[in-house]
């Protein structure tokens, strides 16, 4: 990499100040579970899937009865930071109220490694960029590191989705000059979290588009997948047979709070659901069905179009659009691959994700963000807690993230089709050219 502009490094300076400034004194409520996940790593080591239900969950020091359904990569990473920094968190009632507190020591460890990704992901997005101009790769990564969505996961509440997304825009970046590491990367990168596996499929999916020597690039997506779990299943491979039913338990649910659903078919079920007592439950149920014909539509985009950086974006849309829950943390990957989009695309589908990109920056402003400012915090800064009420709206009401929600998942599915659904044209030509359909 050459001398990076003056422009890229002020980005980058400025977004990391803005991170370093709001993480000491913020905390989300996963970093409490994340301290508990650690201490079961660390007491039962390989066989800690065994042990990551949420049974007995008190007894374990874990706060909440969340079973831990990730790759391995994080908990031994969490386990690390504990062994280094310790840290405590401490879990009560009082009346009817449950206080979760956490060590603002351990909070900050753990948010200094997700902002550490968090930047090596920006510093690989611009790299991506690259090739369409050096002021075209700036903005990216301005409209993705400045963003007050990748800095609230990363900084403020504290998840580790940017983790997953480093691992696999490197895989990406290393897919036009070396034909194997990219895939052990996106290998790798499904152990971090699941949640990309769409754009996972569509790369291999790349592979397989190039016959018998494609198929060759498979045995290092496997080897990358196995690596982290090679310890469990040397030394206790009762833990891996645990996993199948920690997954299992993720079963489908009415999204609660609304406010942090983002899925819009979701979030307006939850919403009539609560205020009119609908059962509404079979859409959620039945995400599988809109995200297959999508996700079918971005294979066929790849076949005609072999764009990877583009065709990856779109599957990780397509997971945004339909998956029946959507968390706020899935946003972070979603702006970097919109922002892969706004500059790969052409006119309306550019302009849309662009628009886009800043549609998803808007959430944590509606938020009353300063929350985590406080609830788990026995000492907050109330001067912080009051410049971030300054700085948000502080909306309370479901219907505007319903609606917010709905907004979202309606450019999301615009982007999709936009891009996708022109490419039936050609596979209707294919298709009379082969003599199986009349022109």
């Amino acid at each position: 990499m050459k001398h990076p502009p003056a422009a890229l490094i002020a980005v980058i300076l400025l977004g990391l100040v803005v991170r370093l400034v709001l993480a000491p004194y913020s905390a989300g409520s996963d970093l409490a579970q994340f301290y508990g996940f650690a201490g079961t790593m660390l007491e039962y080591k390989a066989c800690f899937y065994a042990y990551a239900d949420s049974i007995s969950y008190i007894g374990k020091g874990w706060p909440y009865p969340w079973p831990y359904v990730y790759g391995p990569v994080l908990a031994y990473l969490l386990a690390l930071i504990r062994s280094i920094v310790g840290g405590s968190v401490e879990a009560f009632w009082s009346g009817e109220t449950y206080y979760v507190y956490v060590d603002p020591a351990w909070a900050f460890s753990v948010k200094l490694v997700f902002i550490a990704a968090d930047t090596l992901a920006v510093v690989t997005l611009y790299l991506l960029l690259r090739g369409r101009g050096e002021k075209v790769a700036v903005l990216g990564t301005a409209l993705y590191y400045l963003n007050p969505i990748t800095i609230y996961v990363s900084a403020v509440y504290g998840m580790f989705d940017q983790l997953a997304l480093l691992f696999f825009l490197i895989g990406l970046y290393l897919s036009t000059r070396r034909e194997k590491l990219p895939y052990a990367l996106y290998g790798f990168t499904l152990t971090v979290k699941h949640t990309l596996l769409f754009p996972v499929l569509v790369s291999l999916w790349d592979a397989l588009l190039d016959g018998k020597s494609g198929v060759k690039r498979l045995a290092p997506f496997f080897f990358g997948a196995l690596i982290p779990f090679l310890p469990m299943l040397l030394l206790c491979p009762s833990s891996i047979w645990s996993l199948p039913e920690l997954l299992r338990g993720m079963n489908v649910c009415y999204t609660l709070p609304i406010s942090y659903s983002l899925n819009g078919v979701s979030s307006l079920a939850t919403y009539l659901h609560q205020t009119r007592g609908i059962d509404t439950l079979v859409f959620l149920e039945r995400w599988y069905i809109p995200a297959a014909l999508l996700f079918a539509l971005v294979f066929l985009r790849h076949a005609f179009e072999r764009d990877l950086f583009v065709s990856t974006s779109l599957a990780y849309i397509v997971f945004v659009a339909t998956f029946w829950r959507v968390n706020p943390q899935y946003l972070a990957p979603l702006v970097a691959f919109l922002v892969i989009i706004t500059f790969r695309g052409r006119g309306f589908l550019s302009a849309l994700a662009l628009g886009t990109v800043v549609y998803a920056g808007f959430w944590p402003i509606m938020q009353p963000t300063s929350f985590w400012f406080h609830v788990h915090l026995k000492n907050p800064n109330w001067g912080m807690v009051a410049l971030i009420d300054r700085l948000t709206l502080r909306i309370f009401s479901d219907g505007a993230y319903v609606a917010y929600s709905l907004g979202l998942t309606a450019l999301l599915y615009t982007i999709i089709l936009t891009s996708t659904v022109p490419y039936l044209k050609n596979l209707k030509a294919w298709l009379s050219e082969k003599g199986w359909v009349r022109a």
